[in-house]
């Protein structure tokens, strides 16, 4: 009776462990530390039953950390009991809302990296599930794909992109940039026989679609396979791809700052105004100076003495030629970020008046203090046609519907504040004392504005201005939101 007793006490005892562990475990979703959310999200995936999953898939929903989320996900790639595959199944496959939809992503996207067979047929199901209101689990199962390069479910994503018609773009785009952006990463390099499915793809969607979005991407996508220009011309890449060659392209009417192209018709201008702008410009690219030349001939550069002034003749510039079905914004950031005409808080239409409004108020902005990249990137995404973004500018539905299609982003240095920064806390080399914020780091900047924009696939160009900006960053920037890096010295 004394050995059934103890038995009993050490089995009562080993389910109160478990359970004040399983509770630390939880807990650690909720810290505050991306680190230990992460670490919480290892051990519940790996304990493997129901309440765990359903945790870690609940803590993954309200995730707004783009290290934490990508990481908390990865941590399904583990998952192999089937107890918690079926509770990711139910948690993925019924997710309707569309701030519940970078938790399917990132849960997909472990279970593509696992791939196991269960985890590729939630995937293989979740494709099943489009519909045309801003972001779909089909969405969130492509770009799964992509991010972990799964080349065995290739086939799903090139499906998709030949059976794609113009009229799959009417109200909701974010599935074929998904499609194109999935392919893009599938695609294998150099092989040209094993590329040929891919470039195929999507020359027909450069072909079929009628949105500038889209082709650019299409076009894009072409362009980093191969390594040629990114030509909108369908006849020009079937005959690139049959011949080895094609007849240069011209390009048509752009809008264009510091050699960077606007995609779409809704443009945000991001403008480093900190001390260092006031640092004298190299302008060793203009050796012969425009002065009257005609309106074809670019920015007049004569007066042009500091980083601030070149950053404003190059705006002045864009701004005089923005067509006028064009809407537009500009932000001004050093320490803080704020909109440069703080009456004008929305995309406004590139009207002469309004063009005028701002090019006024460009002129009188000074450069001081230090550089809050992220928190300006942060406010681009935010501004929209009309009203006010209620929510994470990620998903938020007036956001992906009316918000910037480009954000040309220019700074001359690298981040030493960030929102998120509550005093001076490092020292940088050459800077000196920065912020403590998160947010300064170029690594999480770079996460959070990848989780921001995975589904908006909204075009950012990084324009580094002078010998001092961060060059890693900015060309990271640009390469992982589909834009054009510029260095002017």
């Amino acid at each position: 009776m004394r050995s059934v007793a103890l038995a009993c006490l050490g089995l009562a005892l080993v389910v109160v462990c478990a359970a004040a562990q399983d509770a630390g475990n939880v807990a650690l979703l909720k810290n505050k530390d991306p680190d230990q959310r992460v670490e919480g999200a290892k051990r519940l995936i790996k304990a493997g039953d129901k309440k765990s999953v359903k945790a870690v898939f609940e803590a993954l929903v309200g995730e707004r950390d783009g290290y934490a989320g990508r990481e908390m996900g990865r941590a399904f790639s583990g998952l192999d009991s089937i107890e918690g595959l079926d509770t990711a199944h139910r948690e993925i496959l019924g997710v309707r809302k569309s701030e519940e939809m970078f938790a399917a992503y990132w849960a997909m996207a472990g279970l593509a990296e696992g791939g196991s067979p269960t985890g590729d047929s939630i995937i293989k199901e979740a494709l099943d599930k489009n519909h045309k209101k801003d972001v779909s689990l089909r969405a969130c199962a492509l770009e799964a794909i992509g991010e972990a390069k799964r080349v065995e479910l290739a086939q799903c994503v090139l499906d998709i992109l030949n059976a794609y018609k113009a009229d799959d773009d009417s109200g909701n785009v974010f599935e074929t940039l998904a499609a194109i952006t999935a392919a893009r990463k599938l695609c294998p390099a150099e092989d040209k026989d094993a590329q040929k499915p891919y470039l195929e793809a999507l020359i027909h969607i450069l072909d079929a679609s009628h949105d500038d979005r889209i082709k650019y991407f299409a076009a894009l996508g072409l362009s980093r396979v191969t390594g040629q220009p990114a030509y909108l011309s369908a006849s020009w890449w079937r005959m690139w791809l049959e011949q080895g060659a094609g007849t240069e392209q011209k390009a048509g009417k752009t809008v264009a700052f510091f050699d960077a192209v606007a995609v779409g018709t809704r443009v945000i201008f991001a403008i480093d105004v900190s001390g260092s702008m006031e640092w004298p410009a190299d302008m060793e690219f203009a050796k012969d100076p425009v002065t009257g030349k005609g309106k074809d001939a670019g920015p007049d550069y004569s007066q042009v003495k500091t980083k601030l002034d070149l950053a404003k003749t190059e705006l002045l510039w864009t701004l005089q030629h923005l067509p006028e079905d064009y809407y537009f914004n500009v932000i001004i950031y050093s320490t803080e970020h704020k909109l440069l005409v703080e009456d004008e808080p929305n995309l406004v239409q590139a009207t002469p008046e309004n063009k005028r409004k701002f090019s006024i108020a460009l002129y009188g902005i000074k450069a001081e203090g230090g550089t809050n990249i992220h928190g300006a990137l942060k406010q681009s995404f935010g501004v929209v046609r009309k009203g006010k973004v209620k929510d994470d500018p990620a998903l938020d539905s007036k956001a992906m519907l009316e918000g910037v299609d480009t954000i040309f982003f220019l700074t001359d240095g690298s981040p030493s504040w960030s929102d998120d920064s509550t005093g001076t806390g490092r020292v940088d080399p050459k800077w000196g004392t920065i912020g403590n914020g998160r947010y300064v780091e170029p690594a999480a900047i770079l996460a959070d504005i990848s989780r921001i924009n995975t589904f908006r696939k909204v075009v950012i160009h990084a324009i580094a201005i002078g010998k001092d900006a961060d060059t890693e960053l900015m060309k990271s920037l640009a390469e992982q939101n589909h834009g054009k890096y510029v260095n002017r010295g």
